[in-house]
């Protein structure tokens, strides 16, 4: 048994703990930058994208059981910026990790006023063709392909996954 009266009249937290990392991670860069800035992190700091593949699958699992077997093993943003106080949108493609194969992802989320959780989210995630789930694999040309239309197709694409909650806040 572990020792937890240190902890003794603190409020515990009700965000998971990828959620934790992901308001860690973005609270420095949203700080830093403008609205409309596109969001650069530094080359030794990739790993706010590692925070997203653990965040998202959670959200997913929320309301689609078949994420409870399923995870991200990788985020390739096309684009990467601050649209809003505390706010984020990210473009680009995901990488399941069941199969290795690559799907348009759309995130749009805010932090908190006190950036110590995520408010507000939107998740995009997979195209619907004939019904199912565009997959393509890992280094084909045309997951290239679609990394380089999936910005310019936003509006077009018919999204297999859609998920979101909270309120967007100014």
């Amino acid at each position: 048994m572990h020792d937890r009266s240190h902890l003794a009249g603190q409020p515990l937290t009700s965000i998971s703990v990828p959620e934790q990392c992901v308001c860690e991670l973005l609270t420095p860069l949203l700080r830093s930058h403008g609205i409309g800035d596109s969001i650069v992190p530094p080359s030794d700091d990739g790993y706010i994208f590692s925070a997203f593949e653990f965040f998202l699958p959670g959200v997913l699992r929320e309301i689609h059981a078949e994420w409870r077997y399923e995870s991200l093993d990788g985020i390739y943003p096309a684009t990467f910026c601050k649209t809003g106080d505390r706010e984020i949108e990210l473009i680009g493609l995901a990488l399941f990790i069941s199969d290795q194969t690559l799907t348009p992802l759309h995130v749009r989320l805010q932090l908190s006023p006190d950036f110590d959780c995520v408010s507000w989210v939107d998740l995009k995630l997979g195209e619907r063709i004939d019904g199912e789930c565009r997959r393509d694999p890992y280094g084909s040309a045309k997951a290239s392909g679609t990394m380089l239309h999936v910005t310019n197709r936003l509006d077009s694409i018919d999204w297999y996954y859609h998920v979101g909650y909270g309120e967007q806040r100014s």
